[in-house]
């Protein structure tokens, strides 16, 4: 019975491990998008799955407002993780599910526009000057999309590739970093944070879009 039981896990084993599917199952990519710059390694285990490693960056200026607020500053925007490939029609289409650590924030520079009076203390834009803060996102979040790459001709190493996804990160979180003038009242700091916090909101959705192409080379 032990010996019956254990095949189907040996042929389970077999496929995933053993049975690939192309004569060059290692791959290097450069791509661009909305995540910025990349690079990729890719292994096709299989006919069926394959494991993609990547790391993204870029970092660009922004300016944001609201009635009382003005932010000004940088995003730099930061992800690496790994993602599961899945082929399910034996080709170079995949659905990828993945995991990434996530970088991305808000460095802003925030001023008040004019008097603002919170719980009957006026705080002016003289008195609470340049304050420093950061809106982050979670920095482990999950990752959901499809996949191809294209040869650019028969038998060829490089390949176009394209990629369309969601990267599940999360409502902003703000955080007051420093400022150039003296100590800040809770009051406004508070306040600060949720005019930081809303307006990224209202900019970066939780559910991030991920577009991508570039080149892929296998070997």
């Amino acid at each position: 019975m032990k010996t019956i039981k254990t095949i189907p896990l040996f042929f389970l084993l077999y496929s995933l491990f053993m049975n690939s599917s192309s004569a060059n199952p290692f791959s290097l990519a450069a791509k661009v998008g909305s995540l910025g710059g990349g690079v990729e390694a890719s292994y096709r285990i299989n006919p069926l799955f394959s494991v993609i490693g990547s790391v993204n960056g870029f970092k660009f200026s922004i300016g944001l407002s609201n009635r009382n607020v003005e932010l000004n500053g940088n995003i730099p925007l930061f992800t690496t993780g790994v993602s599961l490939g899945i082929h399910p029609f034996n080709n170079n289409f995949k659905l990828l599910a993945g995991i990434f650590y996530n970088g991305n924030q808000f460095d802003l520079t925030s001023t008040l526009k004019h008097n603002v009076t919170l719980r009957g203390e006026t705080f002016t834009p003289e008195q609470v000057g340049k304050v420093k803060v950061t809106d982050y996102f979670n920095k482990l979040s999950p990752y959901l999309g499809i996949g191809f790459d294209s040869p650019l001709h028969n038998e060829s190493s490089w390949s176009f590739i394209g990629e369309l996804g969601i990267l599940f990160q999360g409502s902003p979180r703000a955080k007051l970093k420093r400022t150039g003038g003296g100590k800040v009242s809770p009051l406004i700091k508070d306040y600060i944070e949720k005019q930081a916090k809303h307006s990224a909101d209202k900019l970066f959705l939780k559910y991030y879009p991920v577009l991508s192409i570039g080149m892929k080379y296998s070997f």
